[in-house]
């Protein structure tokens, strides 16, 4: 008889607390991207996708999400408030100015001049819960 190892990956759950919401009622969709490396945050390239982020808590000012089964790393996150359901972050000109609130991990301003680095959104997943706050920014440029 033999045993094998077992080369079992454990994975742990993002809670993730989005607030901010200027309109409390609106009930349009919050999309999110996780990233988990520098090289795909920097470049954007993962897009914002249908990650399963299933709510678990709706206030006037913030919802609750849980993104289940993530695999122990390090990662950023964005998200934005996808005010017209079309699937799509809108935004203006060539500049690519967003028209819809967004935000992203450990991120806490009150206007976004720049795409965020790495290391300012980051954090790490463990076995268990990781507890992650978006705070939705409005306000856009220099």
């Amino acid at each position: 008889m033999f045993i094998l190892p077992s080369a079992r990956v454990f994975a742990g759950d993002v809670v993730v607390t989005v607030d901010r919401f200027t309109q409390g009622n609106n009930k349009a969709p919050v999309r999110f991207s996780l990233c988990n490396n520098k090289e795909s945050h920097e470049k954007r390239d993962k897009g914002y996708v249908d990650i399963d982020a299933q709510l678990i808590e709706f206030t006037g000012q913030s919802r609750k999400y849980r993104i289940k089964n993530i695999k122990p790393g390090d990662y950023s996150l964005s998200a934005y408030h996808d005010l017209n359901n079309t699937g799509d972050l809108e935004s203006s000109g060539m500049l690519g100015i967003p028209k819809e609130p967004v935000g992203f991990s450990r991120l806490d301003v009150q206007k976004i001049r720049r795409h965020p680095k790495w290391d300012e959104v980051k954090f790490h997943v463990g076995e268990g819960e990781t507890f992650v706050t978006v705070h939705l920014v409005h306000k856009f440029g220099l």
